[in-house]
């Protein structure tokens, strides 16, 4: 079986596709170099506009961070395009953060757990025996629930 950089490279409809996407690869690469690690978890390199790198992030507290850090941020990013030949081809004069918000599925409504008639009478039982305690009570508690 072919690798799919293969296919891609053997039509040339999708020779820009494939260049697009080892950019990008490349353009999210130096995010995730330079980025501090919790940041780089929660963000990714969109794309380079003039200089103008857009990260998209998952929450308002990463773009916050990196809002804070930004200076800091250009300047690991501008030392790393001069010292690696790899990234000269990435001016970032600018940082722009997007926060993308992940939609989360509805949690389904457990059902109530209940306890058998004889489990129930049981427990009644034994709390009887137990008296007037903090356990008689819990499982009294717990007895009720059939």
């Amino acid at each position: 079986m072919r690798k799919i950089t293969t296919l891609l490279n053997d039509h040339q409809a999708f020779d820009a596709i494939s260049k697009k996407m080892a950019y990008l690869a490349n353009l999210d690469q130096i995010w995730q170099t330079v980025a501090p690690s919790i940041i780089a978890q929660n963000s990714r390199a969109n794309h380079l506009d003039d200089g103008q790198l857009v990260i998209f992030v998952e929450s308002a507290i990463v773009a916050n961070k990196i809002k804070l850090t930004q200076a800091s941020l250009l300047t690991a990013l501008q030392n790393l395009q001069n010292s690696t030949l790899l990234f000269r081809d990435c001016k970032v004069t600018s940082i722009s953060v997007k926060v993308q918000v992940k939609s989360h599925p509805k949690a389904t409504a457990k059902p109530a757990k209940t306890v058998s008639a004889k489990a129930a009478a049981n427990l009644e039982a034994c709390a009887l025996r137990l008296g007037n305690s903090p356990l008689a009570h819990a499982l009294k508690s717990l007895a009720s629930k059939r």
